[in-house]
């Protein structure tokens, strides 16, 4: 019977340090992120809609940006989503915003300097995650260690 009790608690053990190393590792590289993260000033050089296929529009807008000595291009208006693309009049409606010879502030990351951001992401669920991860992972390790080590000296 001890030695079972032993079993019982040797999978809470294993899937809570997963877990817990999941959780850990996400919140960390979200810190590392952070800790990159920068903002500088951008000109913004071209607001344009393409026609890519019949009737579809596609949104651009192109801004120059300097950091660390280097002038950097990019297109990337949202963080993480393509621009949308469909009629001209949804193109043009993501374009609002922004103006030819305008000044804007974009972020980017300093391991990649030439991918800033005009408008940066604001999805909590990564460091929900993390935080219930870690959290949780602590939780089954603690439960299923403090079940072994019963079981074993039981």
């Amino acid at each position: 019977m001890v030695e079972l009790l032993a079993f019982v608690g040797l999978p809470f053990l294993l899937v809570g340090g997963l877990v817990l190393q999941y959780g850990s590792r996400l919140g960390l590289g979200l810190y590392r992120r952070h800790r990159q993260t920068r903002t500088v000033d951008a000109d913004i050089r071209e607001v344009s809609v393409t026609e890519i296929e019949d009737g579809v529009f596609e949104p651009t807008v192109r801004f120059r940006y300097e950091f660390d000595g280097e002038t950097y291009d990019s297109t990337i208006v949202r963080e993480g989503t393509q621009p949308p693309s469909g009629s001209r009049e949804v193109a043009e409606s993501f374009l609002s915003d922004y103006e030819e010879g305008e000044t804007v502030t974009a972020t980017l990351l300093t391991s990649m300097p030439g991918q800033a951001v005009l408008e940066r992401s604001t999805n909590s669920w990564p460091y929900v995650v993390a935080v219930v991860g870690t959290l949780l992972g602590a939780v089954f390790t603690v439960l299923g260690g403090g079940i072994v080590v019963a079981g074993i000296a039981g």
